[in-house]
């Protein structure tokens, strides 16, 4: 079966607390990585949907997961419906409008299915106005991307990356929550960004949606965000071994 990987990322304070409960302490120089091991050829749907949780499932001793638990507000993935999430987003005061989700269990699982989404799940992917994924660099956190965003001009030409057209993803998805400003409607934007996040994952999500910033100051490109959740959805009906569970 071949094999990826999903980064978790830290910042090296964060770390320093848990270097008591792991066998090699984190040098200050580390990037602060964690990589998860995951699958990328799945045969049940069980399987598939586990990935979305692969991201907070972590390699260290309980008393290491109960500290990120406590400190980030992990919580088990549980089904979800649109009205629970934009809740979530308003709770955490986070962006409410320009969200996504999957329509239904079979689109997800596509999406999950491909090997440049999985890389890319709680992190960001970048289109051009011709849909082609923009070429980054996976080795780093999947939170890095802050500069590159803001940093982001009509004019010049980037590389891009095979494996997963923005048409591929579109047709698959469906928007909830409050509806943008029609000031703020992108038509034939030069770039549009998807940046995939989670309730379950708690304040880790703070990473996500500061990339929001990052968009606001950019005054070079026509820039639109698309903030796809990867809960998982009531409407799904997902049967008991379907569900997603953090141990």
């Amino acid at each position: 079966m071949k094999m990826g990987c999903i980064p978790l990322c830290f910042k090296y304070e964060e770390w320093q607390p848990l270097n008591k409960w792991i066998s090699t302490p984190v040098d200050p120089l580390f990037k602060g990585c964690l990589y998860l091991i995951t699958p990328l050829k799945m045969k049940t749907l069980s399987r598939i949907v586990k990935i979305s949780a692969l991201a907070v499932i972590l390699a260290l001793p309980s008393a290491c997961k109960t500290y990120v638990h406590f400190k980030y507000g992990l919580t088990q993935p549980k089904e979800e419906t649109p009205d629970q999430l934009v809740s979530f987003l308003e709770m955490h005061h986070y962006p409410t409008q320009n969200m996504y989700l999957f329509s239904d269990s079979a689109a997800y699982c596509k999406a999950i299915r491909n090997p440049v989404f999985c890389r890319n799940l709680l992190g960001h992917m970048i289109y051009n106005h011709e849909g082609k994924l923009l070429l980054r660099d996976t080795t780093l956190c999947q939170w890095a991307g802050y500069e590159e965003i803001r940093l982001l001009k009509a004019d010049s030409i980037y590389v891009t990356s095979p494996g997963l057209e923005l048409g591929q993803i579109l047709p698959h998805i469906l928007p909830f929550g409050k509806s943008p400003l029609p000031e703020d409607v992108l038509t034939n934007p030069d770039f549009t960004v998807i940046v995939t996040w989670a309730k379950f994952i708690g304040s880790y999500n703070n990473r996500l949606f500061v990339l929001s910033d990052a968009i606001r100051q950019n005054i070079s490109a026509r820039i639109r965000i698309i903030w796809l959740n990867i809960d998982m959805q009531k409407s799904w009906s997902l049967s008991a071994r379907q569900k997603v569970a953090i141990r």
